[in-house]
């Protein structure tokens, strides 16, 4: 009987070492220079909702693109930023005044293409990575001048954040929801009034860390008039395979996909495939240690 209990432990013990798919969804690219319109005043196209509607185990997915340049370009033309994650109060203000505020990404290099991909989950499995909670809000500014020099480059008062609103706010849905019910005396003290209501549960102030992960390129789409691009990367695909690959309908968030080169194509097959590796490995070996649980049941039974 031991055998059988200990045999059963290690069956929990390897399901559990199994992995869990985790997907994401696209959001729109961030162009972080002056020109964007979405950072203009007369718009809210700088707050932008994340993980609405979202299945479980599935976060949206943002990459924040550099300012780039061809060579030759003047040093007055180039725009060079660091953005950081900030509170609200440092948001609104454009000074940053906290130690604690993190840099989400360095753009020093205008004439090389860089960009950073941010994936908008509640846990992250890389040590100091940043993690968004559900139902938080997110500040991202830049406080750079935005010219050459690096007296200008970390500058943390006013620079394009007061002078051309280069911010923005990530607001992570959906927050916990709590009721609470409470029973008033009546003006006929025979009865009673009950009065409920429903209260959202405000953010906590947590200090946040980044850690970059591994970046996903987006599709390709034309930059502002400001951005000069002279060749993007190769197009990396998800982790894991998205729903239409199961024969479901395609997203909004993912209608950009069906538009990727035959090349592109393919490498999203290669990972199909070794999806689908690692799910015919996980049966391989849940029948595997149910066979070793049925022989050891005999040998003890005799």
């Amino acid at each position: 009987m031991q055998w059988i209990i200990l045999a059963a432990s290690c069956l929990l013990a390897v399901l559990e070492c199994m992995p869990v798919a985790v997907s994401t969804a696209r959001l729109a690219d961030i162009y972080w220079n002056s020109s964007n319109p979405m950072f203009r005043i007369d718009n809210t196209d700088h707050i932008i909702d994340v993980n609405k509607g979202n299945i479980p185990f599935e976060y949206d997915q943002v990459n924040i693109i550099c300012p780039v340049y061809n060579p030759g370009t003047k040093e007055e033309d180039v725009e060079r930023y660091i953005i950081y994650n900030v509170s609200k109060e440092e948001y609104d203000s454009c000074r940053i005044t906290n130690p604690a505020s993190r840099k989400i990404a360095l753009c020093d290099k205008p004439h090389q293409l860089m960009y950073f991909t941010i994936t908008f989950r509640s846990f992250t499995p890389q040590p100091g990575g940043l993690e968004f909670r559900p139902g938080q809000d997110y500040y991202f500014i830049s406080t750079s001048a935005g010219g050459e020099g690096q007296h200008a480059l970390e500058q943390k008062i006013g620079g394009r954040c007061a002078t051309h609103n280069m911010k923005v706010i990530f607001k992570v849905c959906c927050g916990p929801t709590k009721s609470t019910t409470r029973t008033l005396p009546s003006s006929n003290p025979t009865t009673t009034a009950v009065i409920t209501t429903s209260t959202t549960d405000m953010p906590a102030k947590t200090t946040s860390v980044y850690r970059f992960y591994r970046p996903t390129m987006p599709p390709f789409r034309p930059p502002p008039p400001s951005i000069y691009t002279s060749k993007y990367p190769p197009v990396k695909s998800y982790d894991f395979p998205r729903e239409e690959e199961h024969g479901k309908m395609p997203s909004k968030k993912t209608e950009d996909r069906d538009k990727l080169p035959n090349e592109t194509r393919a490498k999203n097959e290669e990972l199909v495939k070794s999806d689908a590796n690692i799910v015919k490995l996980h049966q391989n070996c849940v029948t595997t240690v149910a066979l070793l649980l049925l022989i050891l049941y005999q040998l003890l039974s005799r």
